[in-house]
């Protein structure tokens, strides 16, 4: 089998980056859209200090309501491997709780290879989709500390409609089962931040409650109720092309995001981090205007 062919992640679309970019609309080189102090992480992650965050482009999910949509689409700046390194040591340097890999699961050799060149003191997050191979994912072993990965969707058919991704639910529960081998039990710091372990997002969608529910019943199964961490967001905002798509073309409704809130009370979830109304708001989206990349 040609060597670059791509097989990073589960859409399996076999195409040398090298000549063309791949379904995550990038080729082989990193593209990245910002590299700065990030604020607004779950408190675990970042106190004042915020977290080194360094925003990838493209995307193998490629969500229609992407609140990142142009950056999950390609844009932004391409570096080196070397460059990338030396973006770790200056976030830390600038005071960073954590180096915040934010949707780099179509560049995980690439990560991998700057962090053995520049392994930073400080915890390493992999934030992403949750749409990860587990075999991608063991390149990572030893070198992330924290995985911070979204589970998006229990019901296959909502996950069809907005990610073109019906195998999302299965490929998730792989993927945070291999995050969770890697990491082990949950460790936190005398300062209160994570220092290894894992935290699952999600998202509440405007009329996807069943789907939320369907996604905390499957966590309540996989990750540990009483020390793993769990965040349950309510800053959905239409974003992207959503014409065709009028049933998420609102915000979302505060009896759906109680609702859902009210199950993983009722599921027994010890360590959650809920959002309130107004977390939904635009100027919680960074600018992608290139800056410290």
């Amino acid at each position: 089998m040609d060597a670059n062919i791509c097989r990073l992640c589960p859409r399996n679309c076999g195409v040398d980056r090298s000549i063309k970019k791949g379904y995550c609309s990038v080729g082989e080189n990193v593209v990245a859209g910002r590299a700065a102090l990030h604020y607004w992480e779950e408190p675990v992650l970042a106190d004042g200090r915020g977290s080194g965050a360094i925003f990838f482009s493209g995307c193998s999910l490629k969500c229609v309501y992407c609140q990142n949509f142009a950056l999950s689409r390609g844009e932004g700046k391409e570096i080196s491997v070397d460059r990338l390194a030396d973006i770790f040591k200056e976030l830390e340097e600038q005071g960073a709780c954590n180096i915040d890999l934010v949707t780099g699961s179509h560049f995980i050799p690439q990560i991998a290879k700057a962090l053995t060149i520049y392994k930073p003191r400080i915890p390493v997050v992999f934030n992403c989709g949750g749409y990860e191979l587990t075999d991608a994912l063991k390149t990572l072993e030893g070198l992330v500390d924290i995985y911070m990965p979204d589970f998006k969707y229990s019901d296959k058919e909502i996950a069809a409609r907005y990610s073109n991704a019906p195998d999302y639910p299965v490929v998730a529960v792989k993927a945070i089962e291999e995050m969770k081998r890697q990491t082990g039990e949950t460790v936190v710091g005398n300062d209160g931040l994570m220092k290894k372990g894992i935290i699952v997002r999600h998202l509440v969608l405007p009329g996807a409650v069943a789907n939320s529910k369907g996604v905390m019943d499957i966590l309540s199964e996989i990750i540990d109720k009483e020390k793993d961490y769990l965040s349950v967001m309510s800053q959905y905002i239409p974003f992207g092309d959503l014409k065709n798509y009028p049933e998420i073309n609102r915000r979302l409704k505060p009896i759906e995001y109680k609702a859902v809130v009210a199950h993983v009370e009722k599921l027994g979830f010890c360590n959650v981090f809920v959002q309130e109304e107004q977390s939904a708001d635009s100027g919680y989206v960074p600018d992608f205007n290139g800056q410290g990349v």
